[in-house]
């Protein structure tokens, strides 16, 4: 598949430079077009600058709650924002912009090094690499502020050290460690490509056996339980459990039977035929599915994961990327069965290994003496034709999310946290949402907010009331402001309209439908629309 005077070109040592440079570049070129900070972020972030501060790791200060997820996420900010002085938000948030950038490109250099281990042709290799740096929301939330671009670093590293000619298993234990103090449910996506290398033994004329496998899994997991163990036994010891409090109040009423699980298991694949929300979701931007995308857009990317998750099941196919492939299906099984909603920020994980399984297909369809000259050449096509889509899913993706920085996050939620601080009682003043950052962080009040990711209040309101009534949880909290949008409102008001009419009084509303509504041309606006307007209440006596 590719010619001896493109040979040098790929395999020249040059290349990674270029690759880890055009992929920086890119990440940041993404983040100063868009200016995009993630909602979450600033949840995160809350926490990150009382540490800075010396208030301790929490969300309000004085309050020992576990409100965020990422170790690394949250202490890295909080390193940064030290180191400034504690004087710039911006300064911090580009500073950790830049360094996810340098992880995303450093998790692309591995991946071409994969590619040029493997043998893979200059096409199959510009694939890979091209569907890896152009996937929106891998980008993204490399760049808002999210943990994404050290977990692909991470996830590359260990697909790195596995198909090594001689793995190491302390490194790999390295590898591991740094996913799970990246995120603490990486151990998933560890035991799904584990897993996937245990039953096709892609590894076979390096290690040798499954059992020699398994003793380098041994060896690299207890280096790794011991690398990331002092992060939860201080997590038991300082919030009194090492599971994050975000988890508790989203998993809350959710149990997980054994049986069901297998059975689901097994179904699943058939299940992906009716219900492909994921698979529609993997290769798109940010929450596409409640935008107004168009359709083929969905069907493109259920195309792709339908053939990177059941490539496994092909007979005869390459035992690298049938391993790979299992590994595909056990972590969307994963975002899909087991985790509360598979939210946009997660489904890299399962993204990357599927771009090197589609790579690693497109790589064997190329050197099969079937195609013919015509054969390969359309495979190239196909190529580029999935690579041009790319480009404009992203290209579309950052326009969306520049607008949507611009009138929805700075120009809307940011001004209801400003508002709020001016106009609280005192700091003691608590507020009842669901859009827990920005406002958040900007008003700096007590949060009550739905699910209870800040508040324990709300988890243990749920947890009496067996309701998730928003009416009922008010009631019980009777919080000084609630910050609600108009369908929140109607839910209220058909639910119990006596809350909102005679215990609280409408004081504000903001609203942005019209600068929403003012861009002729706008992917994704009903995403947009959902935060657009919101009404603040204030609890009657306050006033």
């Amino acid at each position: 598949m590719i010619s001896d005077e493109l040979q040098p070109w790929i395999s020249g040592k040059w290349i990674n430079r270029l690759v880890f440079l055009g992929v920086f570049c890119l990440a940041i070129g993404f983040a100063w077009y868009t200016q995009h900070v993630w909602e979450d972020y600033y949840i995160t972030f809350r926490s990150s600058k009382n540490l800075a501060t010396g208030h301790g790791l929490v969300f309000t200060v004085g309050e020992r709650v576990h409100t965020f997820t990422s170790p690394l996420g949250v202490l890295l900010p909080a390193a940064i924002c030290a180191a400034f002085g504690n004087t710039s938000d911006t300064l911090t948030i580009w500073a950790f912009r830049v360094l996810s950038s340098m992880f995303l490109a450093a998790a692309a250099v591995l991946l071409l090094k994969i590619a040029r281990g493997n043998g893979f042709g200059i096409v199959s290799s510009t694939l890979l690499i091209g569907m890896f740096a152009l996937d929106a929301k891998t980008v993204d939330f490399s760049i808002n502020g999210m943990e994404t671009g050290m977990m692909m670093f991470f996830l590359a590293l260990t697909l790195k050290l596995l198909l090594a000619q001689r793995p190491n298993p302390w490194l790999i234990g390295v590898a591991w460690a740094g996913l799970m103090w990246t995120r603490p449910d990486s151990f998933v996506y560890i035991s799904a490509i584990a897993l996937g290398f245990l039953a096709f033994n892609p590894t076979r004329d390096s290690i040798g056996s499954r059992v020699e496998l398994s003793r380098l899994y041994f060896k690299a997991a207890g280096l790794a339980l011991i690398v990331y163990l002092p992060w939860v036994l201080w997590a038991w010891t300082y919030y009194g459990s090492p599971i994050p409090h975000t988890v508790i109040a989203k998993g809350l009423g959710s149990s997980i039977n054994a049986w069901k699980v297998v059975r689901a298991l097994v179904l699943y694949p058939v299940g992906t035929l009716f219900f492909p929300r994921l698979f529609d979701a993997a290769w798109l931007p940010p929450y596409a599915l409640m935008g107004d995308w168009p359709h083929w857009t969905a069907i493109y990317s259920r195309i792709l994961m339908w053939v990177c998750a059941f490539y496994w099941l092909a007979p005869g196919a390459n035992r690298r990327g049938r391993a790979l492939s299992l590994a595909v299906v056990l972590s969307t099984f994963y975002l899909d069965q087991l985790a509360p909603f598979p939210f946009p920020w997660y489904l890299p994980s399962c993204t990357i290994l599927a771009t090197v399984v589609l790579a690693e297909i497109l790589e064997q369809l190329s050197i099969s003496a079937k195609l013919g000259y015509l054969g390969r050449r359309s495979l190239t096509g196909l190529a580029v034709g999935v690579l041009t889509i790319s480009l404009g899913l992203t290209l579309s993706a950052a326009y969306q999310l520049r607008i949507q920085q611009r009138e929805i996050e700075t120009g809307n939620r940011k001004q209801i946290g400003s508002w709020l601080r001016e106009h609280a009682s005192s700091e003691r003043d608590t507020v009842f949402l669901e859009s827990l950052g920005y406002i958040g962080y900007f008003s700096q009040l007590k949060m009550l907010d739905f699910p209870g990711l800040a508040s324990p209040e709300v988890v243990d309101a749920r947890r009496r009331l067996k309701s998730e009534k928003t009416s009922l949880l008010i009631r019980e909290l009777l919080p000084d402001w609630l910050v609600l949008r108009p369908s929140e409102v109607q839910t209220i008001q058909q639910s119990e309209h006596a809350v909102l009419e005679q215990m609280y009084s409408k004081v504000k509303t903001f609203d942005v439908s019209d600068r929403v509504r003012s861009y002729l041309w706008l992917p994704g606006r009903a995403y947009l629309m959902r935060d657009e307007t919101f009404i603040v209440y204030r609890k009657n006596g306050k006033i």
